[in-house]
């Protein structure tokens, strides 16, 4: 468990940017409790309207999305090319050319019982080899 003394060196690195502008690490479910089905027509990158500039997700990330939708911000998502997060709106599937806000929406309507990004069961962090692995983030627990 990170220390009250210990974090902010545990945050820099976590927070470390890559060249691309995207953080080093991200919060993850466990890789047991990510999605395992295939992502085959899952969307994995989106462009930012407003720069033009594409930004890909991991797929760490899309499986612990689409297993838990809530653990991210319900609205926003990181453009590569202004190196800050934007709203939804303001950005579109490469794939489908659909809008980012109302993919998530549906996610979220799919598990109703999972609470929004910060509430007060997200209980933990631990620190592991690659990133933080989320503990809990839903009333019960994931299982």
């Amino acid at each position: 468990m990170v220390t009250e003394l210990g974090y902010p060196a545990h945050e820099a690195k976590y927070l470390k940017r890559q060249k691309d502008g995207q953080q080093e690490e991200y919060v993850t479910l466990p890789p047991d409790k990510r999605a395992r089905s295939s992502l085959e027509g899952v969307r994995d990158a989106y462009l930012h309207k407003r720069c033009g500039t594409v930004t890909g997700m991991r797929e760490e990330i899309i499986r612990s999305y689409l297993d838990s939708p809530w653990l991210y911000p319900p609205n926003a998502t990181f453009c590569c090319g202004c190196g800050r997060y934007v709203p939804f709106r303001h950005g579109e599937w490469i794939q489908t050319g659909g809008d980012i806000q109302s993919y998530f929406n549906r996610l979220h309507a799919q598990k109703p019982g999972l609470k929004a990004w910060g509430c007060s069961t997200l209980v933990s962090a631990l620190p592991l080899t690659r990133g933080l692995i989320l503990v809990a983030a839903a009333t019960g627990g994931w299982g």
